[in-house]
């Protein structure tokens, strides 16, 4: 080669080596770190901007565009909403620097920069999948598993016969598959995508069916929120699982199985119940009501709110909660009552004789007690240990319905007795024989007081003297033919004693002049006794007739 090719040669090298060196300054002067001129992403318009900018106006669209972002899914027919914004990573930061480190390859930093002055450069974005165990939730939430049809479900009754349809189970929504065709519509943002929900369809199965149809037979029986109306004894209804099993695994996919299904009649038809409901009196009990028209009025009253209530067996009966708060509102009025020892006047005086005439109903119609007292004393109207006392807020009268029927109470008030009577079904005949004996006896005390209105040596009783009794009482229940079934202790009544209260005079006799008649011939002198005498009770009748309450014990 001359020398002059040469020297040619070595300018062309000299001046592609000084281009590419102004090209490598010019790729260092253009830089990495901000987006060229003309760039968008998804719209937007990011030129001159930093990957940390550019990212937050893109995570600002993606909140607005992607807000509530769900998937469509039909199922028979009925199109499902499955929310997925909670699934997606808004996060495009990493995005967004992928796109501007991709742009800014140092080699083709400058020739991109130049295209970039002169054509548009765009870059589209979508939301990324997050996690797909969010896709699971938010199919779930969507209600796609409760929309499946409850009457498919591979099985029907004929007459006597279950038909089950061997591969022809209920099906559920095949969620694996799904939510393989919802990341695949995440991956593309075509989120205007229909989906056919996948369904995967079972073998029946017989040990659920046989937990839906296996009913044990019932009796009728009353319905409260119904004003007690009957309601129909149901048959049993049941088939051999085990049988039902073995025919299954014999059966070919698609082959109707029929399995013999076996019915049992309740002990009692609809019409047995209605014939013997309420037909036998259990236990019937009168007292008679003395004391004051407002006494007598709050008899009436408590009796007419336990009239006609209905119990169910197991259920249990509350005096007061039956009968209700004792106040002028409710039409109760001011009766006698015991308070601390002494008759006063209450609201609701009385009425413990209506839940004591009850009581003894419940003890003949053998019926179990759950709570009962005895007053402070013995009660007029009834015998030593057969009264119960209730009070609102303190003693209540409750008894239970242990029967294998409803039972109906009914109480009535006339010609001043009131009577309790407990209606009921016997499934055997029986009768009751009650009685009581005296444990125990505390005599009162007499204690005096000084009464300066009295003269000295004149003497009143103040407050009548009781002993106080313990009473046991006993229950004795006969067969029909009168032979003795149980006799058992009923009840223990522990009664009060008050002592009697005697004033004893203090006050200083008048003076009168100092003379004296003389007796006439064959008279012979008196004294006059200033003792008056005293009054005494009986046990039993300790109670004045109008009660024998308190605002504890009414």
């Amino acid at each position: 080669m001359s020398q002059s090719a040469k020297l040619k040669l070595l300018r062309i090298c000299s001046v592609i080596l000084a281009l590419i060196i102004c090209y490598l300054i010019f790729c260092g002067i253009v830089g990495r770190k901000k987006f060229y001129p003309n760039t968008n992403i998804n719209g937007i318009d990011v030129s001159g901007m930093t990957a940390e900018e550019a990212a937050l106006a893109v995570s600002e669209q993606f909140k607005t565009e992607y807000e509530n972002v769900h998937i469509d899914v039909t199922l028979e027919n009925e199109v499902h909403h499955v929310v997925i914004e909670d699934a997606l990573n808004m996060h495009v930061m990493d995005a967004v620097e992928k796109s501007l480190q991709d742009s800014h390859a140092f080699w083709g930093r400058g020739i991109r920069f130049i295209a970039a002055l002169f054509k548009e450069q765009q870059y589209e974005l979508i939301p990324e999948l997050k996690n797909a165990e969010l896709l699971y939730q938010s199919i779930v939430q969507s209600g796609l598993d409760t929309s499946i049809p409850l009457d498919d479900k591979g099985y029907e009754i004929t007459g006597d016969n279950l038909i089950v349809h061997k591969g022809r189970g209920a099906y559920v929504v095949d969620r694996d598959t799904l939510v393989s065709r919802m990341e695949e519509i995440i991956l593309a943002g075509a989120y205007d995508t229909v989906l056919d929900c996948p369904l995967i369809y079972g073998d029946v199965d017989i040990e659920a069916i046989y937990q839906e149809i296996h009913t044990e037979p019932v009796n009728a029986t009353l319905d409260p929120a119904k004003d007690y109306a009957v309601v129909e004894a149901v048959k049993g209804v049941s088939f051999d699982l085990e049988a039902a099993k073995r025919m299954l695994e014999e059966a070919q996919d698609g082959e109707q199985v029929q399995i013999p299904l076996q019915y049992t009649d309740p002990p009692m038809t609809t019409e047995e119940y209605r014939e013997c409901l309420f037909r036998d009196r259990m236990g019937t009990f009168s007292t008679n009501v003395s004391g004051t028209s407002n006494r007598k009025a709050n008899v009436e009253l408590a009796a007419l709110h336990c009239n006609d209530t209905i119990l169910l067996p197991g259920e249990e009966f509350s005096f007061n909660n039956v009968v209700g708060e004792r106040t002028v509102a409710n039409g109760f009025l001011a009766a006698p009552s015991y308070v601390n020892g002494e008759s006063v006047d209450e609201v609701g005086g009385g009425i413990c004789q209506v839940s004591s005439t009850l009581y003894n109903a419940c003890l003949y119609a053998n019926l179990e007690i759950d709570e009962r007292h005895c007053h402070p004393y013995i009660s007029a109207y009834v015998g030593a240990g057969f009264d119960a006392t209730v009070s609102w807020g303190g003693p209540d009268y409750r008894f239970c319905n242990d029967t294998d029927f409803p039972i109906k109470i009914k109480a009535s008030y006339g010609d001043s007795v009131v009577t309790c009577t407990i209606y009921g079904t016997k499934t055997e005949d029986f009768s009751v024989k009650l009685s009581s004996e005296t444990i125990g006896v505390e005599e009162y005390k007499v204690v005096q007081e000084e009464d300066d209105t009295l003269e000295i040596g004149e003497e009143e009783t103040k407050v009548t003297g009781i002993p106080a009794y313990t009473v046991q009482t006993y229950r004795s229940v006969y067969d029909g033919d009168g032979n003795l079934i149980s006799s058992n202790a009923e009840s223990t009544s522990h009664y009060d004693r008050r002592d009697e209260i005697v004033l004893v005079g203090t006050k200083e006799p008048e003076e009168t002049e100092d003379t004296e008649e003389q007796p006439s011939e064959g008279e012979s002198p008196e004294k006059e006794n200033p003792d008056k005498p005293t009054s005494t009770e009986a046990p039993g009748t300790t109670e004045a007739p109008a009660a024998a309450e308190s605002p504890q014990t009414e």
